[in-house]
């Protein structure tokens, strides 16, 4: 009675943005009044609500900043606009050869730097594109970048919510690499498909003005950064082995970075910082100590309930109940609490260990996927839609759902599907 209208108003808050005077209502500050509200108001007190949030969050907040500075300093050392100029050069004009190529650099940007920096660095890319050749049919190419931005992802440092729900639950990043990798590969060529053939006409029909020879002199902090992102990557796979946590891994590189930045570059590791997304992080958490309530007042009880019942006792339906609550629940209150809520409800279920962690991911593949149904279920899809206005891109709600609803109905289920077949083999193994 308490906690569930305040979980409620901060998600409406979230998404509706609306403004009190001249103060607008992001969703960092409705985090933050719901976070505040849900710890005035809690029925008992609030102290261990607190204290059981930070334990689990210390860590992949501090993963997910990491990540950001480690953006942060490859953007200023110009990698992304190499990486443009080598898309748009590599398509030569051809509308069918961006397409192919757009996707393929916003699936290996978005696994590796988070589904976020995809957006933020290939949509006003697009945009810019768009401008410049008149014959480019803008539709295909933005929603390439958005679906990217929205896809299983291969690696848990590719989302944050991936990021949250895997240190709550205890996986670690080889695991879950291993068991992600193939469904986010067949999410991944099945999303390319169905997008390729919805919008064939306007790639088939596009034309990409010849890029300019670049003349931009490279940055000295390039290379060096390269060779820093190119140590993350494998020390994440192999930080288990030799007992480094993914969150120093993550914060170290970014150490290194941040430094290698202020003397090669001259850039103050204060003005890397500043730039850090800090909304997201403040969002990232008010909404955990939310449903951190919600979970203490039963709620994460009656979602385990539901998915049971939805599921029955085989593990296969319950792999596609949990994966399809998840995605109609990310579309309509957004991944991030969807995601936090049933994980903890995880911890009500009947199943085995080995099977809620199944379960987990499952419920992964429906919060990544799940966001493109409706344009308030991910922070990817809202920071779209603000680009594309700031760019004079009017894009309809409607044109969103009809594209969003066949390409993840498609992509969800097929991942889903594998996913069951991977967790059939292992049982097949097993015994």
């Amino acid at each position: 009675m308490i906690t569930l209208p305040i979980f409620l108003a901060t998600v409406y808050l979230s998404m509706a943005q609306p403004a009190v005077g001249s103060l607008r209502i992001t969703p960092s500050r409705a985090a933050l009044l719901g976070a505040a509200a849900m710890l005035l108001l809690f029925p008992s007190s609030p102290w261990p609500l607190v204290h059981s949030s930070v334990l689990i969050l210390w860590r992949p907040l501090l993963t997910i900043t990491g990540l950001m500075i480690v953006t942060l300093v490859a953007r200023r050392a110009g990698l992304f606009d190499r990486l443009v100029g080598a898309v748009v050069r590599a398509s030569g004009g051809d509308g069918r050869r961006l397409f192919a190529w757009l996707f393929v650099t916003g699936v290996l940007t978005g696994s590796i730097f988070t589904n976020d920096a995809a957006v933020l660095i290939l949509t006003p890319m697009v945009c810019l594109l768009c401008r410049r050749s008149p014959g480019l049919q803008p539709a295909p190419y933005l929603f390439a970048v958005l679906n990217v931005a929205n896809l299983v992802a291969a690696l848990v440092i590719s989302n944050p919510i991936n990021l949250v729900v895997a240190d709550y639950i205890g996986i670690p990043f080889v695991e879950y690499a291993a068991w992600m990798a193939l469904p986010a590969a067949v999410a991944a060529a099945s999303t390319y498909a169905v997008l390729r053939f919805y919008f064939r006409r306007e790639i088939a029909a596009s034309r990409l003005e010849p890029p300019p020879e670049p003349n931009a002199p490279r940055s000295p902090l390039l290379v060096p950064s390269l060779a820093v992102i190119g140590l993350i990557v494998p020390a994440a796979f192999l930080g288990p082995l030799i007992g480094l946590p993914l969150w120093l891994i993550m914060a170290g590189g970014a150490a290194v970075l941040l430094l290698l930045a202020r003397r090669l570059a001259g850039i103050a590791p204060q003005a890397v910082v500043r730039d850090v997304a800090w909304d997201v992080l403040i969002f990232v958490a008010g909404i955990f100590i939310i449903v951190n309530g919600l979970r203490e007042t039963g709620l994460a009880g009656m979602l385990a309930e539901l998915m049971a019942r939805l599921g029955g006792r085989e593990l296969p339906s319950m792999i596609v109940s949990t994966g399809v609550v998840a995605a109609v629940s990310s579309a309509l209150m957004n991944n991030h609490p969807t995601a936090y809520l049933m994980a903890m409800s995880l911890d009500h279920l009947t199943a085995v260990p080995a099977e809620q962690r199944v379960l987990a991911f499952a419920m992964l593949i429906g919060g990544d996927l799940g966001p493109k149904l409706l344009p308030i279920g991910s922070l990817a899809a809202l920071l779209w839609f603000r680009i594309l206005k700031d760019h004079g891109i009017q894009m309809p709600y409607g044109r969103y759902i009809r594209v969003g609803v066949p390409v993840t109905l498609v992509a969800l289920l097929l991942a889903l599907a594998v996913l069951a077949g991977e967790a059939a083999v292992v049982r097949l193994l097993a015994g």
